[in-house]
């Protein structure tokens, strides 16, 4: 799966030079990482978070005022970006955690909401309303010289190494003891307790995980669109993450990535407009929970679970 669906999008910018197509790409990749850190925490955790987008948002203002404000490169602003955004989710979660689950669901919203008011009123730091405009691109520098990834092809290519990179290591982390022990807190937390699991420092491990991957990929979309405004913690932006999670299933990995380049791809395709993209979201939510509670995986898991019986009533039925 790795190999075919890298293949495929290196092939892209050999297939078509269209800046709208690879705009498509670029947002595709983006925003299925984005989704992956909502999956980390919810998904394998267990922790319904809607703090992803206010740390998105964070992480693309911190690293834009490094570059704008400080004369940082993108890399020291990411950097920042994940530093900040990982410290909040640790702060954040260390306060939501002794409250309800039901509680911590507000709570995270609402660190989302002061979040967006913040950069709309902070005016002397985030210049309001009107935002961050006229980011550079990124550039990479060998000794006197430079590489700047100015055009739509050069970014995809940037951004496809920054999603295989962040999948990797998801993907890694996911199918270690990391991730066993996050799916096993999800499942029983009194359990984990009493095999000496340490519940409230691994949820604080996820949170901060997750809040760092929303952040880079914050980070890196508003340097692609060159400019961060308080839009960046729009609504919309958790609907997309929440539709691409609950698609593919809570706790799934492949199954999400697929989600998340369909999910991006067909509203495009579709050439629907952002007001009726919304509401299709909303109603392929509601959908996805009525009929596909388990998403993609537990269709794909249904199917294998078939196999063997179909196998086996063949062989009796032969026999």
């Amino acid at each position: 799966m790795a190999a075919l669906l890298l293949a495929i999008f290196i092939a892209v910018p050999f297939l078509t030079q269209s800046p709208y197509f690879l705009t498509i790409g670029i947002s595709a990749m983006i925003f299925t990482v984005f989704a992956m850190s909502l999956n980390i925490v919810y998904g394998y955790a267990g922790l319904l978070s809607l703090a992803q987008v206010g740390f998105w948002g964070v992480g693309s203002y911190v690293a834009a005022l490094v570059v704008t404000r400080l004369d940082g490169s993108i890399w020291e602003g990411m950097l920042a970006a994940a530093a900040v955004s990982a410290a909040g989710g640790i702060l954040i979660g260390a306060v939501a955690l002794r409250l309800s689950n039901h509680a911590f669901v507000i709570v995270s919203l609402c660190f989302t909401l002061l979040m967006q008011m913040l950069a709309q009123e902070w005016i002397d730091l985030t210049n309001g309303p009107m935002g961050i405009p006229g980011l550079p691109a990124p550039g990479i520098g060998f000794g006197e010289t430079s590489f700047v990834f100015a055009t739509p092809t050069h970014f995809f290519y940037l951004t496809l190494a920054f999603a295989t990179i962040s999948l990797g290591v998801i993907w890694l982390i996911v199918t270690s003891r990391i991730g066993r022990t996050f799916r096993m807190i999800k499942h029983d937390e009194t359990l984990s307790c009493s095999l000496g699991v340490r519940v409230t420092v691994w949820k604080l491990f996820a949170i901060a995980l997750a809040s760092v991957f929303a952040a880079l990929s914050g980070a890196l979309y508003v340097f692609y669109v060159t400019i961060v405004d308080p839009l960046i913690f729009d609504v919309y932006y958790t609907q997309v993450i929440l539709v691409i999670v609950i698609i593919g299933g809570l706790g799934s990995f492949w199954p999400v990535v697929v989600s998340g380049l369909l999910i991006t791809v067909l509203p495009e395709i579709l050439r629907t407009p952002n007001e009726l993209r919304m509401i299709s979201y909303g109603v392929i939510l509601v959908l996805a929970v009525l009929l596909m509670p388990t998403g993609i995986a537990g269709l794909v898991n249904k199917v294998r679970m078939r196999r063997p019986m179909s196998n086996a009533n063949a062989a009796e039925s032969s026999t």
